[in-house]
């Protein structure tokens, strides 16, 4: 009789401590959306309402519609509880294809608090999509604003200048990272003269493939003093002082890339036109 009574007293004891570490277990793991198989769409220039579990993953994708060019990613109403990790944050990958593998990854970036993201300043494809995953120390829940960036073109994708004819331009403006993509196709053999209106400092590099490759700004005879107002005359590959000017009926690619040490969009009007 007495090994049943304390028989009964530990099964009571047990009861309570069971129920005591379910009570004080409040941890929020949150929800994911989307798988890698399956990523969640967003659509450019709508916010979107999501989350992303406790040391999980969230998958989405957008296309770029808007047209080739840079595009960010604002992450607001940001919100993340029941961090394990001291600096609570949250981590965006960006992928050129939907297999989310570290070879089409090209830019990995975090979040404290509300951001924007520029993914590098890249030049993403017109009607292209891309895969993004997100990850969370934490619980998080945030509002996803995919919209289109101040570049434009890609490598890809330029956009094609008229000859003599001035285009508005944009760029998102950053030492080593902002990039506009162009092309244009000459007349006849010839000089050919960049004229820019920019305000702020900007720089241009001239090539003769789609790769954007193969440079033809050799030494002083083509390339582009960087600055205001820019200006150039293409020549065309120089040797031993002299040049015969760009072929006729062909194809130049521009590269017109940013020189400002702080983020900023500068616009400009841009025109190419034969010298002759």
């Amino acid at each position: 009789m007495k090994k049943l009574f304390y028989f009964i007293i530990i099964l009571i004891f047990g009861a309570c401590s069971v129920t005591t570490e379910e009570t004080e277990d409040n941890t929020n793991y949150g929800t994911n959306e989307g798988s890698a198989s399956s990523p969640t769409e967003l659509t450019v220039g709508t916010a979107k309402s999501g989350s992303v579990g406790r040391s999980g993953y969230s998958y989405y994708k957008f296309t770029t519609t808007s047209g080739a060019g840079s595009y960010k990613l604002a992450i607001s109403s940001l919100s993340i509880t029941d961090s394990w990790y001291s600096a609570a944050s949250m981590w965006t990958q960006i992928y050129s294809n939907s297999g989310y593998t570290s070879s089409s990854r090209f830019d990995s970036e975090s979040c404290l608090a509300d951001c924007i993201l520029y993914f590098d300043y890249d030049s993403l494809d017109n009607n292209t999509s891309y895969y993004l995953q997100m990850y969370g120390y934490g619980a998080v829940s945030y509002s996803l604003t995919v919209s289109k960036g101040g570049s434009e073109g890609s490598k890809s994708n330029p956009v094609e200048l008229t000859l003599s004819t001035a285009h508005s331009g944009t760029i998102d403006n950053l030492n080593y990272y902002g990039d506009s993509y162009y092309k244009f196709t000459t007349s006849a053999a010839d000089n050919y003269t960049l004229v820019m209106t920019n305000s702020d400092s900007l720089d241009c590099q001239l090539y003769s493939d789609s790769a954007f490759s193969s440079s033809v700004t050799y030494s002083s005879y083509n390339d582009c003093t960087a600055g205001t107002n820019l200006s150039e005359t293409f020549t065309g590959a120089a040797s031993s002082g002299s040049s015969s000017g760009l072929s006729a009926n062909t194809v130049y690619y521009l590269n017109i890339d940013g020189k400002s040490s702080t983020v900023k969009t500068t616009t400009y009007s841009i025109t190419v036109a034969p010298e002759g």
